[in-house]
């Protein structure tokens, strides 16, 4: 039986485009071939797809404990690597391995959704704010952190999931995100 977010996720696809043009399941497709072969969950822009933002992406991130193995891993599947871009590219996705380093958290859960294994929703929020909060050139992660607390309807509870180093800055965009809602609301009126 199709959940809400599913139902959610299937609309969305029919209105916006995820990787290439014209193709909103290509790079889908693509992690959920790799699933098979590689060992490192989805994150990044189809992971915020996934978990039930609208959102537009042309590349695929991968979180490795190993990186070298999901080198190997993905090398075994065809892809090969971009030196000039320090990327692999796959059926004309451009793949990112992303580190536990790079990432800022060790992931050792995942979900599986819609076929792609992903970053849990709580490790996602946690590297979004990370990433924000450390590069001030990442101020899209924290944005993506705003649309998640909208789309998944997270509130303050939420915060209790989380490292407690990030628990009130999830909290203060949390306030955020809701003050605004209510000054849309109010214009309208």
């Amino acid at each position: 039986m199709p959940t809400s977010l599913s139902i959610r996720r299937r609309q969305l696809n029919g209105k916006i485009g995820i990787g290439m043009p014209g193709d909103n399941n290509h790079i889908l497709n693509l992690a959920r071939r790799l699933r098979e072969v590689v060992d490192a969950p989805v994150l990044g822009g189809i992971a915020v797809y996934l978990h039930g933002v609208a959102r537009t992406t042309v590349d695929l991130d991968l979180y490795s404990q190993d990186p070298p193995a999901t080198t190997a891993q993905l090398e075994a599947a065809g892809a090969r690597w971009d030196k000039a871009n320090r990327e692999h590219v796959l059926d004309g996705v451009r793949i990112h391995i992303v580190t536990t380093d790079d990432a800022g958290i060790t992931v050792d859960r995942t979900s599986v959704i819609d076929g792609v294994r992903v970053v849990t929703l709580t490790d996602l929020v946690a590297i979004k704010l990370l990433s924000g909060l450390k590069n001030p050139a990442r101020s899209k992660d924290l944005g993506e952190v705003e649309d998640l607390i909208r789309a998944v309807s997270l509130d303050k509870r939420f915060a209790a999931r989380l490292p407690k180093s990030l628990r009130s800055d999830f909290k203060a965009l949390e306030d955020a995100v809701r003050k605004r809602e209510k000054s849309m609301r109010d214009r309208r009126f």
